[in-house]
């Protein structure tokens, strides 16, 4: 698949019945994130998504305030898409099937996939990650951001306690800090397939990418099946 078609997956707002001022904004914020998955954040300049959307600077600057305001609205837009795939998963009667383990499995390794036919979407997160450290965000944007990047968290944490359930699950832990360390070492691994080979040993093709990220699904749920209960 082409890398537009890639990233219209992550940018898309059609199908939702919006109001004219609501659609003018989705409009806004598509347009910047497919600006942003092609050049990066900061060569894109506010006038480049007023030019892009058909919305004037002025209206783009009294909604979103900042470019960082707008790509914050931006990797929501993102996560959004992200997680619809990751309900089709849910739904399937294949899913539905599993032990709590391999449903955490299945849903870590989704999140792999994601990252590496998403490679944009990674280099797109960390330079957001930066920007927003470096230049801060409004407190009320990030705590909403921060809910549709956690929106599947449950799902992740139904999974586990079903495990601990019907026995495919024998070691309990902090799950919260589980989830996070497991997330934050995919996204990191991710990050470095995008940033590039470094060293001579560095092998960052598709199928050894692939296979670093399953390794570390496999030992997060590994750990999880061996040992005993505390």
């Amino acid at each position: 698949m082409s890398n537009q078609k890639q990233m219209a997956t992550l940018v898309a707002t059609d199908g939702v019945r919006l109001s004219a001022a609501d659609a003018s904004d989705a409009r806004v914020i598509s347009c910047a994130a497919q600006l942003f998955l092609e050049q990066g954040i900061a060569p894109v300049k506010m006038t480049d998504i007023a030019t892009a959307s058909g919305v004037g600077v002025a209206t783009i600057y009294r909604h979103f305030s900042t470019k960082v305001g707008i790509a914050i609205a931006a990797a929501s837009l993102m996560w959004d898409r992200l997680n619809d795939q990751l309900a089709a998963l849910v739904d399937s009667d294949a899913f539905l099937a599993m032990d709590g383990a391999a449903r955490l499995e299945s849903l870590l390794l989704e999140y792999c996939s994601a990252y590496l036919y998403h490679r944009g979407f990674v280099s797109f997160l960390d330079e957001l990650d930066h920007l927003v450290l470096v230049e801060g965000a409004d407190p009320a944007a990030l705590a909403a951001y921060g809910k549709k990047v956690d929106s599947f968290y449950f799902i992740f944490e139904d999974a586990y306690l079903m495990g601990l359930a019907d026995g495919s699950v024998v070691r309990e832990v902090d799950f919260p800090v589980f989830y996070r360390a497991v997330a934050h070492a995919l996204m990191s691994v991710a990050g470095k397939f995008m940033r590039g080979e470094v060293i001579p040993s560095d092998d960052f093709s598709e199928t050894r990418g692939a296979a670093e990220l399953a390794c570390i699904v496999d030992m997060a749920v590994t750990s999880l099946k061996a040992g005993s209960r505390q």
